[in-house]
C-alpha cells in the first residue's frame, strides 16, 4: 500500500545537470514538476468525481504546498476548495411575488462524505482511486517535466 508519496530512483545521470543548475532554477524546475504529476492526478480525479451538479468535479484542484512548508523539496497534491462563503440564490415560485432565496456554497464542503461514506450511505472514493490508479502516469509526467525543464535551464 502506498503512503501517497512518489520517489523517483535512477535518475543517476540527471544529478550532473542538477548540479550545474543554480539553486533558484533547480527548485523552479522541481516546483514545475511535481505539479505536473499532481496535474495527472487531478485529471484522474475529476474523471472519476461524482456528478450531481458539477460543483464537486469543478473544484478540485492540483495544489504545492510553499517552500517554508517543506523544507526538504517540493510537495504537490489534491486538495478539493473550501468553501470561502455562501451566496444567495434566488428561487422563482408559481407567483410574482413568492420568491425566496436559498444559501449557496461556492465549494463543495460535502466531499468527505462522499469519500469516506457516512452511517447513512456508503464511501464512493474517488481522491486515493485517482492517485493510486494514475502513479505511473505520474512518475512519467514527474520525470519528463524534469529532463524538460533541465534542458531548457541548461540551454537557455
Amino acid at each position: 500500500m502506498s503512503n501517497g508519496s512518489v520517489s523517483i530512483l535512477g535518475l543517476g545521470e540527471l544529478q550532473a545537470d542538477f548540479e550545474r543548475l543554480s539553486r533558484a532554477a533547480g527548485n523552479k524546475v522541481v516546483r514545475d514538476a511535481v505539479m505536473a504529476g499532481a496535474r495527472v492526478a487531478r485529471d484522474k480525479a475529476r474523471a472519476l468525481a461524482p456528478v450531481d451538479t458539477g460543483r464537486l468535479k469543478k473544484n478540485i484542484t492540483a495544489t504545492r504546498l510553499k517552500q517554508s512548508e517543506t523544507p526538504t523539496g517540493a510537495t504537490a497534491g489534491l486538495r478539493v476548495k473550501k468553501p470561502k462563503g455562501k451566496t444567495t440564490q434566488s428561487i422563482k415560485g408559481r407567483g410574482k411575488k413568492s420568491r425566496s432565496t436559498k444559501a449557496v456554497y461556492d465549494a463543495p464542503y460535502y466531499w468527505w462524505f462522499v469519500e469516506y461514506g457516512t452511517s447513512k450511505n456508503p464511501a464512493a472514493p474517488f481522491m486515493r482511486p485517482a492517485w493510486d490508479n494514475s502513479l505511473p502516469q505520474i512518475e512519467k509526467a514527474v520525470t519528463d517535466k524534469l529532463a524538460q525543464g533541465i534542458d531548457s535551464a541548461i540551454t537557455g
